[in-house]
């Protein structure tokens, strides 16, 4: 299923739009804020323009991985939230999924592709690195 958007939006903002209404669709309470926020007190990486949606109640962690990013980077963030019992998931432009898949192999997450077409926003199925 597509998502339509907004074609002026910047496609990240249009993922994480997406991903938290899927959560409170579930009636989820959901917040976004910085990877950073999250993970400051084991992760000295500065990952304060990488956005992470929780959905408390389901301990799960989505990071939204722009264009820009270099995905090792959030490996660190990645294994400190699992060890705290989150699922994190990685959601990354599907043209880096090789990348992310590279970067992140044997890292507890999962990886889940996002492209934008004239149809909207599509989200591919979970992947393990």
């Amino acid at each position: 299923m597509a998502l339509l958007i907004d074609s002026r939006r910047e496609p990240k903002a249009a993922v994480i739009e997406a991903a938290v209404a899927s959560y409170a669709a579930r009636g989820d309470r959901v917040r976004v804020m910085p990877l950073s926020d999250l993970v400051a007190d084991s992760v000295s990486a500065d990952l304060s323009t990488v956005s992470a949606i929780i959905a408390a109640e389901q301990r799960a962690v989505e990071i939204v991985a722009d264009d820009g990013l270099e995905l090792e980077r959030l490996a660190p963030a990645t294994w400190a939230m699992a060890g705290r019992g989150w699922d994190v998931v990685v959601l990354v432009p599907s043209e880096r999924i090789g990348d992310a898949h590279a970067s992140l192999r044997s890292v507890p997450c999962h990886l889940q592709p996002w492209w934008i077409d004239p149809a909207g926003l599509w989200f591919g199925a979970l992947e393990i690195p």
